[in-house]
């Protein structure tokens, strides 16, 4: 593999290698905007999932189509032919909403449990306005799923779900995405929080996803114009909240909990210097790893880090398109021994209509 780029510190390198093709949607004139879950399933067997969505639809900038994904028995090197995640093709054909899948995770019965972000098919963009999420489940490696059913009775949009010591915990921004209203911050974006009512909801599973209970409303002094967010474990058991902050992209707010999310610490925010709009957030080889959007839509960033506090200055892996760099990570066995870092992205080859591309990412560690 050739080296696309590098992020060089005293302790360790972070090294990225040149970005693979994975659906080369540009040769079958679609898009393929959202949806990008990743999941372990079994061992070195991961599900990959991918929207399959119209070229035209606003420029391919939309969820206007179904979900397909794909099976990996190595860690991620070679992929099964594409299957059609039932849920979204069906909604797709009665034309109620648009489905995407953005989260997955594995409990440890095998039982795979996705979430399902549904919005209004006429939207102009057609990934909002959102209704409630869904949930669905498959108890056979994905061969076939149980029917979807409601999340929470909110409408908004989940944007990460863990799992740690047999519970599954999913992060809600309740928010409807319509026409926001103005308040004294000001004018936001329709996906960012606008009301007092927009807040974040985390809901716990503790029967593989048959059920879920709402656990908390982080404790945010205020979620006016917040949006992306991650929720990540750490090696000490520490459960981290990260969200974005679309009135001030260099500095990502940052809570932290000692008891599994029940209560929560706020914290210094995480200063970025290139920014972040939509974070994606792992931890290979003891290293934080943080990419996205940069501030302004000016590419895509990735950030490294030893605690998750304090962050590198990050280095830009493209500067020129906007309306793309969507994102996922999972870490997996790396056939040269240890673990690597699979990180799926979309990548426009016109306007706002995208491939998506893989792109792997090795911590050296300095001796």
């Amino acid at each position: 593999m050739k080296i696309w780029n590098k992020l060089d510190h005293e302790k360790y390198a972070a090294v990225m290698y040149e970005p693979e093709m994975y659906v080369d949607n540009e040769a079958r004139g679609r898009s393929g905007h959202m949806s990008h879950a990743l999941c372990e399933i079994a061992p070195d067997t991961i599900v990959d999932f991918n929207s399959n969505c119209s070229a035209v639809r606003f420029r391919g900038h939309s969820a206007f189509g179904w979900v397909e994904y794909r099976i990996s028995t190595d860690a991620g090197v070679t992929y099964s032919e594409p299957c059609v995640f039932s849920f979204s093709k069906k909604a797709f054909e009665e034309g109620i909403f648009s489905v995407s899948v953005e989260n997955a995770v594995c409990c440890d019965d095998g039982t795979v449990v996705v979430t399902c972000l549904r919005n209004d098919m006429l939207g102009a963009i057609c990934c909002e306005p959102w209704f409630t999420p869904y949930v669905c489940r498959s108890t056979d490696g994905c061969k076939t799923w149980e029917e979807a059913y409601e999340l929470s009775p909110y409408a908004g949009r989940v944007y990460d779900a863990v799992y740690k010591d047999g519970a599954i915990y999913i992060i809600l921004l309740c928010n409807d995405a319509r026409k926001p209203e103005r308040h004294e911050g000001g004018l936001t974006e329709s996906f960012c929080a606008s009301r007092p009512e927009d807040v974040y909801r985390i809901y716990k599973s503790t029967d593989s996803g048959k059920s879920f209970s709402e656990l908390c409303v982080v404790p945010m002094e205020s979620t006016f114009g917040r949006g992306y967010c991650q929720l990540k474990f750490d090696e000490d058991g520490k459960l981290h909240f990260f969200s974005y902050n679309s009135l001030d992209e260099v500095n990502m707010d940052h809570l932290v909990s000692d008891d599994n999310g029940a209560t929560w610490e706020t914290v210094k925010p995480c200063y970025l210097e290139k920014g972040i709009r939509n974070p994606q957030v792992n931890i290979i080889d003891g290293i934080w790893v943080l990419h996205g959007r940069a501030k302004g839509f000016k590419g895509f960033v990735f950030y490294t880090s030893e605690d998750g506090y304090t962050w590198d200055e990050g280095v830009y892996l493209e500067t020129e398109k906007k309306q793309c760099y969507y994102s996922n990570n999972i870490v997996v066995k790396d056939p040269d021994g240890g673990k690597r870092l699979l990180v799926q992205f979309s990548d426009a080859y016109e306007e706002a209509r995208v491939n998506v591309m893989h792109m792997w990412v090795k911590i050296m560690h300095n001796a």
